[in-house]
């Protein structure tokens, strides 16, 4: 059964220039890129690690401890569907801990771009990691260090950027797209569905269609 909404037309200058106003009126808001922006940052990023991480920030949600405990038998294909399974891990400093490894509930997040997919399997096949194996041998603080020259290259970002703000960002882009906000905050690893109801000010702040044909004179 396929999802009912099948396509929707987004205004990315629109949102990119109503951001300001959300940010600014909400403040728990966490700051967050658009669409184009992200792949601006993509597309910049020639180092195939680095790539590989963003992408899958940017299209699964996880958090950056998260990634970083990724090994192959993260990934998952059963001739129909393609994802990866993550370990639930609050972002803490450094890698992942065993304990916090050990005990961490997990979840399975579809990965239905053939773009990541593809890059995904040909860096395990090129690597030829064993199956246990981080298959990212890095800390959270070298990741934001290399995201920080990346935004620098491009030309800079109206706000900081690390790599929680491409999680951020998906979830911002799936409730763009009218997914439900129980399945964004499951994807996300939230406890609760509260935790991503932050994220439904993007959708409210752009309101003055609400007023047309409201006259006032």
């Amino acid at each position: 059964m396929a999802f009912p909404i099948q396509s929707v037309q987004i205004d990315w200058d629109r949102l990119i220039a109503k951001r300001s106003a959300v940010l600014e009126t909400i403040d728990t808001m966490p700051v967050y890129l658009l669409k184009p922006e992200i792949l601006q940052l993509l597309d910049a990023e020639k180092h195939p690690t680095y790539r590989l991480i963003f992408d899958l920030i940017w299209t699964t949600g996880a958090r950056i401890s998260e990634i970083l405990a990724l090994t192959p038998c993260s990934f998952v294909g059963d001739g129909y569907d393609f994802g990866v399974i993550l370990k639930t891990l609050k972002q803490q400093p450094g890698r992942p801990s065993k304990a916090s490894l050990q005990r961490s509930p997990k979840r399975y997040v579809p990965i239905v771009d053939c773009t990541p997919r593809d890059r995904i399997l040909s860096y395990l096949h090129a690597h030829r990691f064993q199956k246990k194996q981080r298959i990212f041998p890095m800390c959270r603080q070298t990741v934001n260090r290399h995201i920080h020259a990346l935004v620098d290259r491009v030309g800079g970002a109206p706000f900081a950027i690390s790599a929680h703000t491409f999680r951020h960002s998906f979830a911002i882009h799936l409730l763009l797209h009218g997914r439900p906000l129980k399945y964004v905050s499951q994807l996300l690893g939230h406890k609760s569905v509260d935790s991503a109801e932050i994220y439904t000010n993007v959708l409210t702040v752009d309101g003055a269609h609400f007023l047309d044909g409201v006259d006032f004179h």
